[in-house]
């Protein structure tokens, strides 16, 4: 009986062992610094293309506005369009808005992007390109800085929209509407600059990670 007990737990032994070293060889392996910045690399390439996709929305959004408001406005005079969710104004609003939450997720992936190629870049490893890391690292670093300003620049336009078709919702003096129309346009000035900077910064970053792709084959 004794050897028998002493049997099964060496049996017992050796199955955990075994066990484990199962589960140790089903662990995914850690990801090659080469691996890693292809990942990086391929991510900020397709989210380059959506934040694109979602400015050029956010663009025709804007320039939309002002002939809506201008057609609607005559044909619901006395009533903040805004509000109105079946006016096109709102539906129009709707469109830019969500547009502007799809680009701000995507520019969080590019934040997480840009603190992974920093890191690739520090460690200065023989088999990457450590410049074309930098150049794209760099860019990256613009593209938060122009994606900052353009936040700041939506969110005072959005409180002056607000305001704007609260403002002239009952008015109908072609003049008044003239004055608060050219004040508030001011805003979509602004906009459209900024956003033609973020175009062409991601026009570049885009570029450099196609390279950097290029370069990893």
């Amino acid at each position: 009986m004794r050897h028998t007990f002493w049997g099964k737990i060496v049996f017992l032994g050796m199955a955990f062992t075994l066990l484990l070293a199962g589960l140790s060889a089903c662990e995914p392996k850690p990801l090659t610094d080469k691996a890693q910045l292809k990942n990086t690399a391929t991510t900020v390439y397709r989210t380059i293309r959506e934040q694109r996709n979602e400015i050029t929305t956010i663009t025709n959004s804007l320039e939309k506005s002002q002939s809506l408001y201008v057609t609607e406005h005559k044909q619901k005079p006395n009533e903040n369009l805004l509000k109105n969710k079946q006016s096109d104004v709102y539906q129009n609003f709707t469109t830019r808005t969500d547009a502007v939450a799809k680009l701000t997720a995507a520019y969080k992936k590019l934040t997480t992007a840009e603190d992974t190629l920093n890191t690739l870049a520090k460690s200065k490893a023989p088999n990457l390109p450590t410049e074309k890391i930098q150049d794209l690292g760099q860019s990256l670093k613009i593209i938060s800085l122009d994606h900052t300003t353009f936040s700041q620049f939506m969110d005072e336009f959005t409180k002056a929209e607000q305001s704007f078709y609260a403002d002239t919702a009952d008015m109908n003096d072609e003049k008044d509407l003239d004055t608060a129309n050219g004040r508030f346009s001011q805003y979509y000035g602004a906009l459209f600059q900024q956003m033609e900077i973020m175009q062409a910064n991601l026009t570049t970053a885009s570029q450099q990670s196609k390279e950097l792709l290029a370069e990893l084959k």
